[in-house]
């Protein structure tokens, strides 16, 4: 089998065992770092879709709304890079651990989709040969994997 087609997660024994090729894992490390970055700085205009207006129609609940959740849901987003960043070389996750994955592999596609309206890229019409296409399908095709791997785990 060619080693390209090998699963980067895969269930044991009710964990995702975490297997990413070196080049894959060490990529992962960079991205999640970047997204640890603008996290903090926190002005990034494409963490726009990260944040999305939950009352747009009155402003004075929104910021409400934005005073008591947005240090938690940050503190979460950092949590879980630090997870996925612990676990490149290899790890056994539990469901604590897969949602931390999941969370942080949707938000880089999350920023990437903002930054693809931003441009006007449609990452699915196949028009382009962007490197941003790229990790954008990477990373799609990692949170399927991870899900693939999750669902024997999950209860019925």
């Amino acid at each position: 089998m060619n080693p390209s087609f090998r699963r980067r997660f895969r269930n044991h024994k009710g964990l995702v065992v975490v297997a990413l090729p070196s080049e894959e894992s060490k990529a992962l490390g960079e991205f999640m770092g970047q997204l640890r970055d603008m996290l903090v700085d926190g002005t990034d205009p494409g963490l726009r879709r990260l944040k999305p207006p939950a009352r747009p129609d009155d402003p004075e609940s929104e910021d409400d709304y934005r005073r008591m959740i947005d240090d938690d849901l940050q503190q979460a987003r950092l949590d879980a890079i630090d997870t996925v960043e612990s676990g490149l070389g290899g790890a056994a996750l539990d469901g604590e651990g897969v949602a931390a994955w999941m969370q942080s592999l949707n938000c880089l596609r999350l920023v990437l989709g903002e930054r693809f309206e931003v441009e006007g890229i449609n990452p699915d019409d196949g028009s382009s040969d962007s490197p941003m296409i790229d990790l954008y399908h990477w990373l799609a095709w990692l949170l399927e994997q991870l899900v693939d791997a999750a669902m024997p785990s999950l209860d019925d």
